[in-house]
């Protein structure tokens, strides 16, 4: 995690818990479309709503927007009102499927706060305590990619719901994330050296998904 950042997370956490690490997240450009992990907008928490556009954001605001459209950013149409089945959840396993579990499901959630809506530029992390994992969202200059002054807590996650991460081999970036519910998603980040600090049982992309 960029460092400027990794200075500020301290600040904004609950009193008492100390920070032991994190990484930055957000979607998986390989993990979208039908029955994938793009998050619908109306799941996606608004995020930053004090921020204020710094000189030159607006030229990143464009560049963001032809970026999404490039890498098809949009909401996955298969997930609008997907409820769990356990009893479809051996053939998701066996096909490795990017997202199974639904949007009300851990993973679901999980996937959602990775995917803020903001009308600035947004840099995502996942701040690691020992037992939790906190959502933290930090504004960022999408023109020259500074970090602005707008930082704010998120959602937060038990650490032990977490219950495996896998690589894809799609990207060094691209990881899986199963949950004590049964559901896994997929996103950018950790990437491969993040996973060997912070979760070091991480699976290989040869190995099938728990």
């Amino acid at each position: 995690m960029r460092a400027d950042l990794e200075q500020k997370i301290p600040a904004v956490l609950p009193a008492g818990e100390v920070y032991l690490g994190g990484f930055t997240t957000s979607r998986s450009p390989y993990a979208t479309g039908t029955g994938g992990c793009d998050v619908p907008d109306k799941r996606r928490p608004r995020v930053l709503a004090d921020g204020r556009s710094s000189s030159g954001d607006f030229l990143g605001k464009f560049g963001e927007f032809v970026f999404r459209f490039l890498t098809a950013d949009f909401s996955s149409p298969s997930q609008f009102d997907k409820v769990t089945d356990p009893s479809k959840r051996a053939k998701a396993q066996k096909r490795k499927k990017t997202f199974f579990g639904g949007w009300d499901s851990l993973a679901g959630q999980w996937l959602a706060a990775a995917q803020p809506r903001a009308k600035v530029g947004v840099v995502v992390a996942v701040a690691l305590t020992e037992g939790n994992c906190h959502f933290v969202y930090a504004q960022y200059n999408r023109w020259n990619g500074k970090l602005d002054e707008a930082i704010e807590l998120g959602p937060s996650f038990r650490r032990d719901c977490l219950s495996w991460t896998r690589l894809t081999g799609a990207h060094d970036h691209d990881v899986q994330l199963g949950f004590s519910d049964g559901s896994w998603g997929t996103l950018f980040g950790p990437d491969t050296e993040e996973c060997a600090k912070f979760f070091p049982h991480t699976l290989g992309k040869r190995d099938p998904i728990p």
